[in-house]
């Protein structure tokens, strides 16, 4: 299937990701140097199905394991499951893959925003899983369950070092509302700090791949303050130059600045009525500027002009506790009156088992190294890159 053609059936399907796209792959092919765009067809001449399948290569070997990140993109309530999934395995043993991550961007459960904010109050609420669910999605607990008796296992976290994805995520919905609907859901504090940030002098621009440097030391500034992995400015530059020659328009870098100091960014993606949070960072020496609540508010009302439906706010971690790392977000993604969604995760089939479990073990170890190594590189790079060109010389 080739990328136009693939890039023409993603109209068919509701909510595709920016992961599930040639572009996001081209930006990630350090980490999974390959990748193939297919289709599942029945009669017709369109694919029923499709997925960016992304390769690793064992060392020394022509066996390769493969990931499906948010994807594939499925027809989940109409489709055979089973058949699709056996297909998907035949393909993959062709093609000397010896296991698959997959993430199904499927919602599992939701919790409605009035119920999150219970829980938040509630002292004995430390997971969303002590809340009850609004809603169940039938289709995944299907899915699940045809996974499991298919062999597939439910991994518990996430095994790759940079974020590509998050269990528990929050989406605001933007469709059929007003700016002044989606103020009125906001709990009245957001809605000042918002307010106070124009007040205070705080401007919200557009930003461009020439401020990647800037994007990346702040990046890595919110990354050790909380204790995440960063990424280095050659990621920031590679993704910005896919995404933005692949979604012109949809893929956006925003900055709050005051007095020419950038205190905040976010960058946001939409390829189709979903549009995702990708990256944010802030800087807390200022806290009385509120730029993260500047920053949602200008993106908010961007994404209404453009007509998107829904607002992916990006994941979180599984605690309500006031106590609990990680608990501030959860609070702050709240009050900007979105829903919590835990989605289906993540989840691997091994398909030649000796081989996939000893990769399986190899992989943790190489992930732990690439992300002390990583900043390391990365500052050393920016260090060079500032030295006198005649220091750079080549002495001979």
């Amino acid at each position: 299937m080739t990328p136009d053609a693939f890039l023409t059936s993603l109209q068919r399907f509701g909510d595709v990701s920016y992961q599930q796209t040639p572009f996001w792959a081209e930006a990630r092919r350090v980490d999974w140097p390959d990748y193939v765009p297919v289709g599942w067809y029945a009669d017709g001449a369109d694919p029923i199905s499709v997925a960016i399948i992304r390769y690793r290569r064992i060392p020394g070997t022509k066996k390769r394991f493969a990931f499906i990140p948010y994807g594939p993109l499925i027809d989940w309530d109409n489709a055979d499951i089973s058949e699709q999934l056996s297909t998907l395995r035949s393909f993959l043993e062709a093609n000397d893959v010896i296991g698959v991550r997959m993430l199904p961007y499927l919602s599992l459960r939701r919790w409605d925003n009035a119920t999150v904010r219970a829980g938040l109050r509630e002292p004995i609420a430390r997971h969303f899983r002590d809340l009850a669910p609004d809603y169940t999605n039938p289709t995944a607990l299907q899915l699940r369950a045809i996974m499991r008796d298919s062999g597939w296992i439910e991994k518990s976290a996430p095994q790759e070092t940079h974020i590509d994805y998050g269990r528990f995520n929050f989406l605001l919905n933007l469709e059929d509302r007003t700016e002044d609907d989606i103020l009125a859901g906001m709990h009245k504090t957001w809605r000042y700090n918002a307010k106070k940030a124009s007040r205070e002098g705080v401007k919200i621009e557009l930003a461009s791949i020439a401020d990647v440097d800037d994007f990346q030391l702040l990046y890595t500034s919110t990354g050790n303050r909380n204790g995440f992995a960063t990424l280095s400015t050659d990621f920031f530059r590679t993704m910005w130059t896919h995404l933005t020659q692949g979604l012109p328009g949809r893929f956006t870098t925003h900055f709050a600045r005051f007095n020419g100091e950038v205190l905040g960014a976010t960058t946001t993606a939409r390829v189709s009525s979903t549009a995702e949070c990708i990256h944010t960072a802030t800087d807390t020496t200022n806290p009385r500027m509120k730029p993260s609540n500047a920053l949602y508010l200008a993106l908010i009302r961007q994404l209404l002009s453009e007509g998107a439906k829904s607002y992916d706010l990006g994941g979180v971690k599984d605690c309500l506790g006031l106590d609990m790392g990680g608990s501030g977000l959860v609070r702050f993604k709240t009050e900007m009156g979105a829903d919590a969604h835990e989605y289906m995760g993540a989840w691997e089939l091994p398909i030649t088992p000796r081989t996939y479990a000893a990769f399986s073990h190899a992989v943790p170890a190489y992930n732990a190294a690439r992300s002390r190594i990583d900043p390391l590189l990365a500052s050393a790079t920016r260090l060079h890159s500032r030295l006198p060109a005649l220091a750079r010389r080549d002495p001979s």
